[in-house]
């Protein structure tokens, strides 16, 4: 993998290449002839094509389970262009090599509609961040209300007002064309996950653009293929747990890190005997929960916070799942088990962006432990673009000699006595006084903590005399301070999604390999492909 910092200069990181996605997604296709093991008295070659043809149903597309299949998917946010790109290479391969490819909508995740915008203040760039939709604590984006006309109304008005202060028409353009889609697409939705979703779609139309369809993790959650997954993890929980969290353990290990929540909290056991599963159950309040499972008379009883979710028969297999089915569950995966069931039983090649990839170092381990198989490959794409906005970064050495030159007209006055032009006598004396004790204090055997003394005495005076170089000096630390937090407000590589055209996105990952394309100049793109 390879990543290109320069300041303001887009990049991509694309590992691996595009041009090796086609024979990683065969060789993982061919792990799947190789596979013995079963889920539930289901063959995991059958699960697969069964899931596989579902998903494709669910997606509206071609239900051949034949063709490669490319994944991505992230949560139904106004997330930025290193995000937006994962669909985006996902639908030109699956277009270049006749396969299919899916967006995942990852709506069970809690989150929020909000944006940040730069803004220029006075002679300073800054950013703020605009909300239209806050988070509520414990409630998923697909059951997160979606925002009034008049909530709509204001957040437009608000960035389209932080946007005019900018010397830069093309982002008031892009910001309109989103704001008629976003206003559309809240007098339909009634999610805050189907408006991020239907608001995007409508920005990449208004640009020609048609991606691969997106299918939200809260319908494949609730189909039987899923369900069956989900039961074996529920009948096999005490030993899963372990391995989870000896995946867990190992991660952190390689990654020399302590903390018990990277890269996710261990699973649990309640007193009562209860084992905590990845899994979130969502309440008919559309509040979200830690689910768990217990063994009772026969039975495996899901439960929640709130008390009993389901009993299902602990033999488990197709009866399980009626059972779920029945009783009208909502069951979601959290990161791990929706990674795992995508990549071992739907996608060719799943792509994440990088962190996701870090973090499916776990996914491996824990595939490799439970189902013995090695793991199918994955990828990994993200990129870092950039609006222009003019700034140039501020050199943290000028920063840093600056700060030590207000410090220094502290202890060592004299060194800057210069700066103050025509020093009066009493001015002078004092830097004569001062090089005089300097000289005394290295004499051997001179009484230091007295001269110590009397050189503070003079640095105090020299200093008063020394006020208006004192004052150039914090007055150009402050310029070069507002210049470097101008600087960091226009190289954010979080800006959302509709303050970019797609073009910019197409062209980062059709550039060749390490080379700026000619004529682009700042804003041109430089790929991190190999």
């Amino acid at each position: 993998m390879t990543v290109q910092m320069s300041g303001g200069v887009p990049t991509l990181i694309c590992d691996p290449p595009l041009s090796r996605w086609d024979a990683i997604a065969a060789e993982n296709r061919a792990l799947v002839s190789g596979w013995s093991f079963d889920v539930e008295g289901v063959p995991a070659a059958a699960l697969r094509a069964r899931a596989r043809r579902r998903v494709l149903e669910l997606a509206g597309l071609e239900p051949n389970v034949e063709r490669p299949l490319f994944v991505s998917g992230h949560q139904p946010v106004f997330y930025h262009p290193g995000i937006w790109i994962k669909a985006f290479a996902v639908t030109g391969h699956a277009r270049r090599q006749s396969g299919q490819a899916v967006n995942l909508t990852v709506d069970q995740d809690a989150g929020e509609l909000a944006a940040e915008v730069p803004v220029r203040l006075g002679h300073e760039l800054r950013y703020v961040k605009e909300y239209l939709v806050r988070p509520l604590a414990g409630t998923p984006l697909e059951t997160l209300p979606a925002p009034q006309p008049a909530q709509v109304d204001d957040f437009a008005a608000r960035v389209e007002e932080r946007l005019a202060t900018l010397d830069w028409p093309e982002g008031l353009e892009y910001w309109r064309r989103f704001a008629v889609g976003l206003r559309e697409a809240a007098g339909e939705a009634d999610t805050a996950a189907l408006l991020g979703v239907t608001s995007r779609r409508a920005y990449e139309r208004a640009w020609g653009e048609e991606l691969c369809p997106d299918l939200p993790i809260s319908r494949v959650s609730q189909t039987p293929e899923f369900l069956l997954f989900f039961v074996h993890w529920a009948k096999n929980a005490r030993a899963l747990r372990e391995a989870f969290n000896q995946a867990l353990a190992g991660f952190r290990a390689a990654h020399q890190v302590r903390s018990p929540a990277v890269a996710f909290p261990d699973l649990l056991v309640r007193p009562d005997g209860a084992v905590e599963l990845p899994f979130w159950g969502i309440t008919p309040a559309g509040i979200r929960r830690k689910l768990y499972v217990q063994r009772r008379g026969g039975e495996l009883e899901i439960s929640h916070l709130e008390g009993l979710v389901a009993r299902i028969p602990e033999t488990g297999g197709e009866g399980a799942v009626e059972a779920l089915l029945e009783a009208g569950v909502q069951i979601r995966p959290k990161a791990v088990p929706l990674t795992v069931f995508h990549r071992l039983f739907v996608a060719d090649l799943f792509v994440h962006g990088t962190g996701g990839g870090r973090y499916d170092q776990v996914t491996d381990a824990l595939i490799r432990d439970w189902f013995g198989v090695a793991p199918p490959k994955f990828a990994v794409v993200s990129a870092s673009l950039y609006l222009p906005l003019g700034e140039r970064p501020v050199p943290a050495s000028a920063l840093q000699a600056q700060r030590h030159k207000l410090r220094d007209i502290v202890f060592n006055p004299q060194r800057f006595a210069w700066e103050a032009g025509d020093l009066d006598e009493s001015a002078v004396a004092l830097v004569r006084r001062k090089e005089e004790l300097i000289s005394a204090i290295n004499a051997p055997g001179a009484p230091k903590r007295q001269l110590t003394r009397k050189i503070e005495a003079v640095n105090a005076e020299l200093y008063r005399a020394l006020q208006p170089v004192a004052e150039r000096a914090r007055v150009e630390l402050e310029r070069l301070e507002a210049r470097a937090r101008s600087a960091a407000a226009a190289l954010r590589r979080t800006y959302p999604f509709f303050l970019y055209a797609p073009a910019r996105l197409w062209e980062l990952l059709c550039a060749p390999a390490g080379v700026v394309q000619e004529g682009a100049g700042e804003t041109g793109p430089r790929t991190g492909i190999r």
